[in-house]
C-alpha cells in the first residue's frame, strides 16, 4: 500500500487534533458545585486562610444579622491569577440561608444595589463595585457594575465571587469551594 506525503501528513494532523480534543484535563475548570451545598460543614476564616485566601479588609458585621464575620480579599486560582471574593461566615448553613441570602442577592448581578444610600448593609459597599472592562468605549467604559456576579452557600459560609461574566463567577466560586473541601 502506497501512501503519498499529503495523506500521511493529513493523518498525522488529524490524529494530533483528535488526540488533544479528548485529553482529560484534571484541573477544576469544569467542576461546579451546587449553589447550596456541604450543609454539615462549619468553616472559619482560618480555613480559607489555610488555602491561601488573603484578607484585604474585615468588615464590621454588627448590622449584618446573625453573621459572625465578613471579609473582602483575594485567592489565587490554579493559574495563579488573583480573584476577588467576599466571604461571610454564619453559625450554621441554615442561618446563612435564613438571614444572609437577602443581603447577598441585593448586591450581585446586573441589578445589584451599589449605592450606599439604597443598600441594606452599607459596610463595604464600595468594595462590591467594579468598573466595566477597559476594552469598552465611551460612557460604557465609565459605568459601574457589580463586582460579584454569583455566590454559593458552602457549609456555613456565603462566598461572593467575581468574574468577567456569570459563568466565570460561578466557576470561581466552585474553584475556591472545591479547594477548601480538598484541604
Amino acid at each position: 500500500m502506497k501512501i503519498n506525503i499529503k495523506t500521511f501528513f493529513l493523518i498525522i494532523v488529524m490524529t494530533f487534533i483528535f488526540g488533544c480534543a479528548n485529553e482529560d484535563v484534571s484541573d477544576s475548570s469544569n467542576n461546579q458545585i451546587e449553589k447550596i451545598s456541604n450543609e454539615n460543614e462549619v468553616y472559619t476564616i482560618e480555613n480559607f486562610k489555610n488555602i491561601g485566601f488573603k484578607i484585604n479588609k474585615e468588615y464590621d458585621v454588627s448590622e449584618l444579622d446573625a453573621a459572625q464575620g465578613a471579609w473582602f480579599g483575594f485567592w489565587k486560582n490554579n493559574l495563579n491569577k488573583p480573584i476577588d471574593y467576599e466571604i461571610r461566615i454564619y453559625p450554621s448553613q441554615q442561618l446563612a440561608l435564613d438571614k444572609g441570602i437577602v443581603f447577598v442577592e441585593e448586591v450581585i448581578g446586573d441589578n445589584a444595589v451599589l449605592k450606599k444610600s439604597a443598600s441594606s448593609w452599607k459596610e463595604g459597599i464600595q468594595d462590591r463595585r467594579s468598573r466595566n472592562n477597559s476594552s469598552m468605549s465611551g460612557s460604557e467604559a465609565n459605568s459601574v457594575r457589580a463586582k460579584y456576579l454569583d455566590y454559593v452557600v458552602y457549609g456555613n459560609a456565603i462566598i461572593l465571587c467575581s468574574g468577567l461574566d456569570l459563568s466565570y463567577s460561578t466557576q470561581n466560586c466552585s474553584d475556591l469551594a472545591l479547594t477548601l473541601e480538598s484541604n
